[in-house]
């Protein structure tokens, strides 16, 4: 079994990092084998990969605060099992990257040596790369959407709520908000973290700080199963 990491620094904010590579449709330019993928689910893809023979396989896709995770498992042979977990830490003015590659199955030291390739042009084109990425899709002017426009009279330690940076930002089902609470509680213990939920025209605001909740806005039970969830931090 390989596991290896890597990490580097970039100049970049969490929240626009976090939505690039959380995307396993932005790595297929840089993992070599990687051929075609079909999207069959909100976390779940066909992938493609290619090595002496063309292997169809699944992947997965599990997201949290700070850290993606991309389960890739054949679905013939031969065998084998890989994850991709990239970190996205903050680290003073720049933010941290670490990617974490794990394999299980035949050809090792092949995969080890296209995992080191594809770091390699990560490095390389990532700027230009996120560049054109964030034109198409308009990363800086969607970090002050809807729901944070709500909140523009509200300030933490003189940042108004847009000008935090993004931590989490995704669409889930209600049974999972607990999670997210506590673990901004938890992140609150050095910070101030705000976690904002929105449903339709219902909009729950809570602010953490210290390991406590300090203020909340809104009331969660008027909101409906499929909720808009956005996490920001000082």
């Amino acid at each position: 079994m390989i596991d290896v990491s890597y990490e580097f620094e970039y100049n970049e904010s969490p929240g626009v990092l976090m939505e690039y590579l959380s995307n396993p449709e932005n790595w297929v330019k840089y993992f070599r084998p990687a051929k075609k993928m079909e999207k069959i689910g909100p976390d779940e893809w066909i992938l493609y990969l290619h090595w002496f023979k063309t292997v169809k396989s699944k992947l997965t896709r599990v997201i949290s605060n700070n850290e993606s995770e991309f389960i890739v498992t054949s679905l013939g042979w031969p065998k084998f099992k890989m994850a991709l977990k990239t970190y996205i830490l903050p680290s003073g003015n720049m933010t941290k990257v670490k990617i974490e590659f794990i394999y299980d199955g035949p050809l090792e030291g092949t995969s080890k040596k296209e995992m080191e390739e594809a770091y390699k042009t990560i490095t390389i084109n990532l700027d230009a790369d996120l560049k054109k990425y964030c034109e198409e899709n308009k990363c800086y002017t969607k970090e002050k959407d809807h729901n944070e426009k709500v909140f523009d009279s509200v300030s933490i330690k003189g940042l108004k709520i847009y000008e935090m940076k993004t931590v989490l930002k995704k669409e889930i089902q209600k049974s999972e908000l607990d999670k997210i609470l506590d673990q901004a509680l938890m992140d609150s213990i050095d910070k101030d973290v705000v976690v904002i939920i929105e449903n339709g025209n219902e909009i729950v605001r809570f602010h953490f700080s210290n390991g406590d909740l300090v203020e909340k806005e809104g009331n969660l039970d008027a909101l409906g199963n499929t909720l808009k969830v956005l996490v920001k931090s000082t």
